[in-house]
């Protein structure tokens, strides 16, 4: 295969895992719906992964090469950049068994994710203290060999994604609305895809470089599908943002009387929605604290009690503009 042709599928793929996080944070600022946050972020740490790890340490390989550089250097290099892209993999990967727990309105339990990043970095600093080379002092000539890593990082991917996968697919069908359920199965097939061609790319790397843009490929741009079929979707089935279009002019007016910030605009229009203090919290990534410290400014401002009122506030103030 041509340089041009590597080049040109580099350039395509890197391409396209933009315009997938360009229209992730639409969605998300545009839906009000707390897996969209962790999705855009999940697309945010793997695309840096992607980049500066892989494809970084791809690239200083290739020069550090050229200039004839002792081959213990280049891994050694190498093997840095792999090992401080690892943070964003692991954040990547959190936000991707968030997803899946999000569909149903549901929240990681603090163990389980006390017990994630506590394992991951114990694996992975493990793994690197036992591979130093410290006799030597080449501490880290020997940090990570390649076929290693290559097997940890695919055992680890199938691992994650096969959980979150395979806990969307339980969950489907408790829920009532079947065109979220078709939705649902449509993205655990595609991740189920981008998992199998990742890992078998993956795996197959050390034979033929076709297979290491395939990796790259599938890692960096294949999330654009999926990305652009949610936006399908919430546009076509997501009805309560007609319902909330229909108060907007009257939401203006009330964020001009009482003089109300815009995160507590955007506060007041989640809590019309219906929508918890901790759903609030994950929309709109932000602690719950934060959001408790809002609803209790909000509340001041505009001299109600509680959420019930504050929805008849706003929805007492749409009766003209709806009419």
């Amino acid at each position: 295969m041509g340089i041009q042709i590597q080049l040109l599928i580099l350039v395509l793929s890197l391409i396209s895992g933009v315009f997938a996080i360009f229209f992730a944070n639409r969605l998300m600022r545009k839906y009000p719906l707390a897996y969209l946050s962790s999705y855009f972020y999940f697309l945010v740490f793997i695309y840096i992964f992607s980049v500066y790890s892989i494809i970084g340490s791809q690239s200083l390989k290739i020069i550090l090469e050229k200039h004839e550089t002792p081959i213990e250097i280049i891994k050694s290099i190498s093997a840095i950049l792999i090992a401080l892209g690892i943070p964003f993999i692991i954040l990547s990967w959190y936000m991707f068994i968030r997803i899946s727990h999000e569909f149903f309105k549901e929240e990681l339990p603090k163990l389980f994710v006390a017990l994630y990043f506590l394992l991951f970095a114990i694996s992975f600093l493990g793994y690197a203290i036992m591979n130093i080379d410290i006799g030597g002092f080449e501490i880290v000539n020997y940090f990570m060999d390649s076929n290693q890593l290559i097997w940890t990082f695919s055992s680890l991917m199938l691992l994650v994604f096969g959980y979150s996968l395979t806990y969307i697919l339980l969950k489907i069908n408790s829920l009532k609305d079947k065109n979220q359920k078709i939705a649902y199965k449509w993205f655990v097939l595609w991740y189920s895809m981008i998992t199998a061609l990742s890992v078998g790319s993956l795996l197959l790397s050390s034979l033929h470089i076709v297979f290491g843009l395939v990796f790259i490929a599938v890692l960096t741009g294949f999330h654009l599908v999926p990305v652009l079929f949610l936006n399908i979707y919430l546009q076509k089935y997501y009805s309560s943002v007609a319902e909330l279009s229909a108060f907007s002019g009257s939401l203006e007016d009330v964020v001009a009387k009482f003089d109300i910030s815009k995160r507590e605009s955007e506060i007041i229009e989640l809590i019309c929605r219906g929508m918890s203090n901790q759903e609030i919290s994950d929309a709109l990534f932000i602690s719950l604290q934060t959001v408790k410290d809002h609803v209790y400014r909000i509340f001041l401002k505009t001299g109600v009690k509680n959420r019930v009122q504050l929805a008849n506030l706003v929805s007492q103030t749409s009766d003209p503009v709806s009419n």
